[in-house]
């Protein structure tokens, strides 16, 4: 059983949650998790999602280790406020170019 304070974030909708109650003044003391076993492989859309992000990732990738791709993405970080790291600007950037539509 863990303490309930450091249970913060740590489970979700689907987790089976049980809880310790002390009987002399009925307080919550204890918590344990049963996360839920799923062995089913990722689905279509689920694989198709994983691969785009490992296309965007390494993209992200060549441009911060190229020197020229680099200085304009940290300038263009550097004008906006939204992205707190240049590798997240770099993937946001990267990401929404991907899922614009290319016109011919």
């Amino acid at each position: 059983m863990t303490h309930l304070d450091s249970m913060v974030g740590k489970y979700s909708r689907t987790d089976r949650v049980y809880t310790k109650v002390r009987k002399v003044d009925n307080r919550v003391i204890g918590v344990r998790v049963k996360h839920p076993v799923t062995n089913d492989p990722p689905s279509a859309a689920q694989q198709t999602v994983q691969e785009k992000f490992l296309t965007i990732q390494a993209q992200v990738n060549t441009a911060l280790a190229d020197a020229e791709q680099k200085a304009a993405l940290t300038a263009e970080w550097h004008k906006q406020r939204k992205c707190k790291t240049l590798r997240g600007y770099a993937f946001r950037k990267f990401y929404r170019q991907s899922s614009t539509p290319q016109n011919p």
